[in-house]
């Protein structure tokens, strides 16, 4: 993965790190799972994770408080 993303980013000129899709992407190419399949495979993951947060979020509201500092912030002159 580190290969790959220097590759990349070498190519296009811009950084681009290894992120967890990419490392999804690889472990699944490597155990030999059809790209259309790793795909649909990284999204469920990242589905996942989104789910793990809105738990977190009704366990522990921070959404609120973070909208407000970030709104006090923008606004500071």
């Amino acid at each position: 993965m580190t290969a790959i993303s220097a590759v990349a980013s070498e190519r296009s000129g811009k950084i681009l790190p290894v992120n967890v899709t990419g490392a999804i992407g690889a472990l699944l190419a490597t155990l030999g799972i059809p790209w259309n399949v790793a795909r649909g495979l990284g999204v469920m993951a990242r589905a996942v994770g989104l789910v793990g947060h809105l738990l977190e979020e009704s366990e522990n509201p921070m959404a609120g408080t973070i909208w407000s500092e970030t709104e006090e912030e923008a606004v500071k002159p």
